[in-house]
């Protein structure tokens, strides 16, 4: 185990700090007609970054009223005079977190409201398929292979294999109208004190946070797109997701713990200069979601549980490229990486 020094966690257990436009929101896969810069992709990594302003604030107010509470007590004893009244200068503080208390606690009601517009049962199936294509990679001699080529025992391998599984497994995904995902983002919104963030298409929220309620831990949100105008002499469309955003998400959600290990602390690949947003797609955890990217773009003509990626599926990749018919994802990495780092990625890369 001596190359996990740093234990991944449970699932109720784990953390994951969120860094200002960067760390654990997401980047996101969509249609090129659809696709938002990475720029405002990023700023959803914001929408958890702060969420315990409330909680923070309170305990500063706490730990203000017992600081003051004992110097006042002891100055008291030392001065021969009754101890256990109330003191003025700290009833400004305890008024503070009272409010912060509603305030909390109002918030959360919001919240819940919100999601009881929840129709991710409506995309049971869809979600099961992510769910079971984590677990299904989890499992493989690939991902294990991959894990040693980082230094990694049996005994860690089999450790990573079991996270990953219940990351994967005890993930909860609402899925919400777009109206009712605004509301969800305004809330969050209130909570972290910030009127500036943009609305985006999915987040997720890691598991080990303890300043969330504890029903949207280790959970992904996502919004539902609407259905279509029908056009005439055609059925009327159904609302749907998207699920390529649904896989970014949940790889995310599967990694959380693993790619903050010990295995991974020399991680530092090579970013072509004057790339868009290289701190962020740079970033160890949009990287690997991304090269899953490149394996479901490809998936109906290459497996990487079965052979190694090479210039033959770089150049499939491009051709897709400049049809218009590659993720977000994928553009990003060969916006920021040349094809001799994409390939080593690609090939060495957890990969969730």
């Amino acid at each position: 185990m001596e190359k996990l020094k740093t234990p991944l966690p449970d699932s109720e257990q784990s953390t994951q700090t969120i860094e200002n436009n960067k760390e654990e929101i997401v980047e996101i896969p969509v249609t090129p007609e659809t696709a938002p810069s990475v720029s405002e992709i990023s700023v959803r990594e914001q929408i958890m970054s702060k969420l315990d302003k409330v909680k923070n604030d309170e305990q500063r107010q706490g730990e203000i009223i017992t600081d003051t509470s004992q110097k006042v007590e002891d100055l008291r004893r030392g001065l021969g005079m009754d101890t256990g009244s109330e003191i003025p200068s700290i009833e400004g503080n305890k008024q503070k977190v009272r409010l912060l208390e509603e305030e909390r606690i109002e918030l959360e009601k919001q919240l819940k409201t919100v999601l009881s517009a929840d129709v991710s049962e409506n995309y049971a199936d869809v979600i099961k398929e992510v769910k079971e294509s984590k677990i299904d990679w989890a499992n493989s001699e690939e991902l294990g292979r991959r894990l040693k080529l980082k230094g990694a025992t049996d005994e860690d391998v089999t450790q990573v294999r079991e996270w990953l599984v219940g990351n994967a497994t005890n993930a909860k995904t609402f899925v919400l109208p777009s109206s009712k995902f605004s509301e969800v983002v305004d809330v969050l919104n209130q909570m972290t004190g910030e009127d500036n963030l943009k609305q985006g298409e999915a987040f997720h929220v890691p598991g080990g946070r303890t300043d969330v309620p504890e029903h949207i831990k280790s959970s992904v949100f996502m919004q539902e797109k609407p259905a279509l105008p029908p056009l005439p002499g055609q059925e009327i469309s159904k609302p749907t997701i998207d699920s390529g955003i649904l896989h970014h998400e949940y790889g995310h959600v599967t990694q959380d713990g693993l790619l903050q290990s010990e295995l991974y602390k020399d991680y530092n690949p090579k970013i072509k200069e004057g790339a868009p947003d290289a701190a962020y797609v740079g970033d160890i955890t949009e990287t690997d979601t991304r090269i899953r990217s490149i394996f479901n773009n490809l998936k109906d003509v290459f497996d990487p549980k079965k052979e190694k990626f090479t210039e033959t599926q770089l150049s499939l990749l491009k051709k897709k490229r400049d049809s218009g018919t590659l993720s977000r994802d994928v553009i990003d990495l060969l916006d920021h990486y040349d094809d001799e780092q994409i390939i080593e990625l690609a090939n060495t890369m957890p990969a969730i």
